[in-house]
């Protein structure tokens, strides 16, 4: 007799955002707990479509059926551009109405000056560049405040990219515990033997003279931990003023929607344009 087929359903938890701020590296951090299992795709990019058609129901279905547990206790997903994506949250709320939802969110100019890095890098000679999206994809407080249309804030785990890397294991476990699973595991990479032998071989690394590209791919490999902002240089000083000016409100009304939210953290905003 074949084995009767494995358990789908709707995702227990969904990784929706911030673009570029990390969240890729936490969720490959929770699929290594035993009792979370995803999709094989490191992002499925679900709802993207749906900004041009219906989605349906058989849409709907075909979403639950990615989620086998496997053996798993809980399954999810982490897509980073549904919570910037105006029609996602609503979809979300029809396709996994009992979901729990992690944002990661992380400096937004830093960010920002990483994103104009990467596409000047990839800018045909004489090309121009468009970085009005750049700027809008981190627009968080609006952002997490349409989320909060469809999903009640106890639903919603608000982290700090900047405050992860400081305190991975405290993090990490306060993720495990909204989650719903035990919290006394502890991946490989948050080991305290694994992280000194990674602060060896980072160490070395910085010391070798290599181009600063190599460098920040070897050290992504090193320690699994993106680094959103980087060694992207300083902007001109018109446009990181006027960037200031535009998240300003942005950061006041997200103080005020994540109070534990910590802005000393983020020092593009510290005053003196660091």
């Amino acid at each position: 007799m074949p084995p009767p087929p494995e358990p789908v359903g709707p995702p227990d938890y969904v990784g929706v955002g911030a673009e570029g701020a990390g969240g890729a590296w936490w969720h490959r951090l929770l699929l290594a707990h035993p009792e979370i299992g995803a999709p094989p795709e490191r992002s499925l990019d679900f709802f993207a479509e749906f900004c041009d058609r219906e989605c349906e129901s058989a849409d709907i279905a075909r979403y639950h059926r990615r989620f086998a547990r496997a053996g798993a206790t809980i399954a999810g997903e982490w897509t980073d551009r549904y919570m910037h994506d105006g029609w996602t949250p609503p979809l979300l709320r029809r396709a996994a109405p009992e979901a729990k939802l992690l944002v990661m969110l992380s400096d937004p100019i830093a960010g920002y000056r990483a994103s104009f890095a990467e596409r000047s890098a990839r800018r045909a000679a004489g090309g121009r560049i468009t970085m009005t999206d750049a700027a809008d994809r981190r627009n968080y407080a609006s952002q997490l405040a349409r989320l909060r249309r469809w999903f009640d804030p106890e639903r919603i785990l608000v982290l700090q990219y900047e405050r992860c890397r400081s305190d991975p294991l405290g993090q990490y476990r306060q993720t495990l515990r909204f989650l719903g699973v035990r919290d006394d595991f502890v991946p490989r990479r948050l080991s305290g033997a694994v992280r000194r032998a990674e602060a060896l071989s980072v160490a070395a690394l910085l010391r070798t003279p290599v181009a600063e590209s190599v460098r920040r791919r070897a050290l992504v490999r090193l320690t699994g931990r993106p680094d959103p902002t980087g060694a992207a240089p300083a902007l001109w000083p018109d446009l990181e003023t006027a960037l200031r000016t535009t998240f300003e409100p942005e950061l006041r009304a997200l103080r005020e929607l994540v109070p534990e939210l910590e802005p000393a953290l983020w020092p593009s905003f510290s005053g003196d344009g660091g």
